[in-house]
């Protein structure tokens, strides 16, 4: 049985709020220390390496609170922080490229936790 690669990294900032600019697009503030903070984190585990050119399966769980104060649901789009935390994984780690990535399962969890947990694996 293949295993996962496993990784966890700082909760991503959402696609809407990582640019800035207009007519001229920029990183924002939040996503520059985003970055810094994902890249300190991903210094501190394990460095893998995946044996082929396969396909990948990649799992993004995210933990963050999905409930406001009258537990009311937030209206959370985990779409939108995929795009961020792949394109930083894939100029991060160099065996990961977008192409490769056949299969890709995004969920979110309630938590008072702000992290996501990256499970990756070839197939």
């Amino acid at each position: 049985m293949e295993e996962y690669i496993n990784l966890i990294l700082p909760l991503p900032i959402s696609v809407n709020m990582a640019y800035a600019g207009y007519p001229k697009r920029h990183k924002s503030n939040e996503y520059k220390k985003w970055i810094i903070e994902a890249k300190q984190s991903l210094d501190t585990q394990t460095q893998y390496t995946i044996k082929w050119d396969n396909w990948l399966f990649v799992e993004y769980e995210y933990l963050m609170p999905c409930y406001c104060k009258n537990w009311k649901k937030k209206v959370i789009d985990v779409a939108n922080y995929e795009k961020v935390l792949s394109d930083f994984l894939c100029k991060e780690i160099k065996w990961l490229e977008d192409h490769k990535i056949k299969k890709i399962l995004l969920h979110k969890t309630d938590s008072t936790e702000k992290k996501v947990i990256i499970k990756i694996k070839e197939i």
